[in-house]
């Protein structure tokens, strides 16, 4: 039987592991009777690129804008919209798959304009973010956590939505929020994800990211998440262990990664959990993102790692406790340090979030910091990140003037600069170069910098036609379906690749040129 709702994930997202939000939508339109299909498109085309040789197009920072700018859009030639079931139809929108997503819903709509299409996602949160999208793709943009409000839209089959809190609708030719909606106060009444539309064996690792809170205690002035899920709420811990015990039997999964902004936002309930996961005697692994916070006592640790807890992220951001202060953390250099050594000393894994140029910052700052990873070396496991600051949607964006900052109308938020001309994109990109120069000396290689993040993607279009041209020949690592109309399938994403060039050789060019430029490609068949 058709399903009543498909839930579309396009790519990027992650190759390792499953998406959390996405599980969360499937399961909430599951447990209100619907018959649910998952397109996970993402990890579909990744596996088609894999085994190509071109995963690299997911694994690799380099390729971070060309995912942004468009240039992957030749991946929807591989895909088939008829295969999509339902009448209502949800895309997960990510900074990363933004654009392949416009482009088949565009489809979506074209093929099946009787189909309901709901947008939702962390990328469509702001009103700012729907700048760009044309309002006839979409019936709707679900603002913040979907779960109720995907309820509530179901409930009127998509129609009449203005009374529905929480939602984007169409309006002119852009959108309009049609009311806040209140936050879910009592997690224990969404249901968790059991991930059984996901075709785990794709993923890279055999792990399941888990949700056991929302929002954050902290006020980080650098950070625009407590501003997408404001105020903290946590799931009781026997609701959390209910879902680590079957999603373990069911799975036997190695390890769970929590997409919490703040896992000890209440040491009270992370000792909880730990104290249940030990009283019922489950046999998990567990990590996720931790604040350096002085309410935790030694042993504390030490029952945590017990339980499972293998790996701390935590957000240091410096090692300079008057940066810390400026950046309205919770805790100084010292307790930092401390909170540190106690992770490792329980045998947790300590990986570490670094933010250098912080507005304020100085060289000597900057050199305080370094001093404090080559004192704490012993203590530390990796870096996960080391970037500059930057401010889109935060506390400093909004308070711009009081830190001195200023940038160019239309300049993407990490190219600013402070009025003395002290903090500058490339004094920041300079103290980044020297950290990870430092870093490298002691063995602990940032895994991400946003340098390697905003830096001009390889070409990717015509190195993907060439592999997959070579692989329909002999011994191909393709299936039967997909060298199936190999030949349109070539010829679609020809025709996309030159569209792209198209366009962007347009935006470097006046108009005249513009003009003869695309004589030019018409008469020589495209782009070359």
């Amino acid at each position: 039987m058709p399903a009543d709702v498909t839930i579309i994930l396009m790519p990027k997202w992650d190759s390792r592991e499953p998406s959390c939000a996405t599980a969360y939508v499937c399961q909430t339109a599951r447990s209100l009777g619907c018959r649910v299909q998952y397109l996970d498109y993402n990890i579909r085309l990744f596996d088609l690129c894999r085994r190509l040789g071109l995963g690299e197009f997911w694994t690799e920072s380099r390729y971070h804008q060309a995912w942004l700018q468009g240039d992957m859009r030749f991946l929807s030639a591989f895909l088939d919209v008829e295969e999509i079931e339902g009448d209502v139809v949800g895309f997960s929108l990510t900074a990363t798959n933004r654009e392949l997503t416009l482009m088949m819903a565009r489809r979506v709509r074209e093929r099946f304009p009787r189909k309901k299409i709901l947008f939702g996602g962390y990328a469509v949160y702001y009103e700012s973010d729907l700048h760009g999208i044309d309002p006839s793709l979409a019936d709707a943009i679900c603002k913040g956590e979907g779960e109720h409000t995907l309820r509530d839209v179901l409930a009127r089959g998509c129609q009449n939505l203005e009374e529905v809190p929480g939602l984007y609708l169409p309006h002119g030719d852009g959108w309009r929020l049609t009311s806040p909606r209140p936050l879910a106060d009592n997690l224990d009444e969404i249901p968790w994800p059991t991930f059984e539309e996901t075709d785990l064996p794709l993923y890279e690792v055999p792990d399941l990211p888990l949700m056991g809170s929302r929002g954050c205690i902290g006020r980080c002035v650098f950070c625009n998440d407590r501003h997408r899920t404001p105020g903290f709420r946590t799931r009781s811990a026997a609701h959390q262990v209910d879902e680590l015990a079957w999603l373990k039997e069911r799975y036997d999964t190695d390890f769970f990664i929590y997409n919490d902004p703040l896992m000890n936002g209440s040491v009270q309930a992370l000792e909880a959990k730990a104290d249940e996961i030990l009283r019922r005697g489950i046999d998990v692994k567990y990590g996720g993102n931790l604040m350096a916070h002085r309410g935790m006592r030694p042993e504390l640790f030490r029952k945590l790692r017990r339980s499972g807890l293998t790996v701390a992220i935590v957000g240091l951001e410096s090692g300079c406790t008057h940066t810390l202060r400026r950046m309205n953390k919770y805790h100084t250099a010292e307790s930092g340090a401390a909170f540190i050594r106690a992770c490792h000393d329980a045998g947790i894994r300590t990986e570490l979030n670094i933010i250098l140029g912080f507005p304020p910052e100085t060289e000597e700052h900057f050199q305080e910091t370094l001093r404090f990873m080559r004192d704490n070396r012993d203590w530390i496991d990796c870096v996960v990140s080391a970037t500059t600051f930057q401010v889109g949607n935060s506390d400093m964006w909004w308070r711009r003037n009081e830190f001195d900052i200023e940038m160019a109308d239309g300049a993407p938020t990490f190219d600013w600069r402070t009025r003395d001309g002290r903090n500058t994109f490339e004094m920041r990109v300079d103290r980044l170069r020297r950290f990870t120069d430092e870093m490298t000396e002691l063995g602990l290689v940032p895994g991400r910098t946003d340098m390697e993040l905003e830096q001009k993607s390889p070409e990717t279009g015509r190195r993907f036609l060439k592999a997959y041209a070579a692989a329909l020949g002999e011994d191909s690592p393709l299936t039967d379906g997909e060298r199936r109309d190999a030949s349109g399938k070539r010829r679609r994403a020809r025709a996309e690749i030159r569209r792209v060039e198209l366009l962007k050789a347009c935006r470097n060019l006046g108009v005249l040129d513009q003009l003869l430029w695309i004589k030019g490609a018409i008469r020589g068949g495209g782009a070359r």
